[in-house]
């Protein structure tokens, strides 16, 4: 983490605005290009904390492990109480970005999330506007 902070205090303003807007464009282009919905089951949800940040988590029957957090992709700034409003057992129909990578310790970020109500499930594509709202 520091070797990050030695690198960028040396940059100039134009230069930081030029690294962040890669690195957000980047993560923007990642967050669309990953996005998947399913239906899931919940096994069971914790929490836990992360450099002094708490990780709102859901588990799936299948073992899949969700983060659910904030996203400014998405803009959804709910994500603890929905957390909070998920029951065990209950069927969810979830929107997410992202992949396991166990190396880096990332998960699957739930930016929707919608409980069941005996509807058949329909998996959502990207559309222009989540792409508009990304690349304006």
């Amino acid at each position: 983490m520091y070797f990050f902070r030695d690198i960028f205090k040396n940059l100039n303003s134009e230069e930081a605005f030029r690294i962040g807007s890669a690195i957000s464009i980047t993560h923007c282009g990642f967050a669309l290009v990953t996005q998947d919905g399913n239906r899931i089951t919940v096994k069971s949800k914790y929490q836990f904390d992360r450099h002094g940040f708490t990780e709102s988590m859901i588990v799936d029957k299948e073992g899949k492990h969700y983060n659910v957090n904030n996203s400014l992709w998405f803009f959804k700034w709910d994500s603890i109480e929905d957390w909070h409003s998920i029951e065990e057992g209950k069927q969810l129909d979830i929107k997410y970005y992202g992949f396991r990578i166990p190396l880096i310790g990332a998960f699957p970020n739930v930016v929707r999330i919608n409980k069941v109500n005996d509807q058949p499930y329909i998996k959502s594509e990207i559309t222009e506007d989540d792409i508009k709202k990304c690349y304006p």
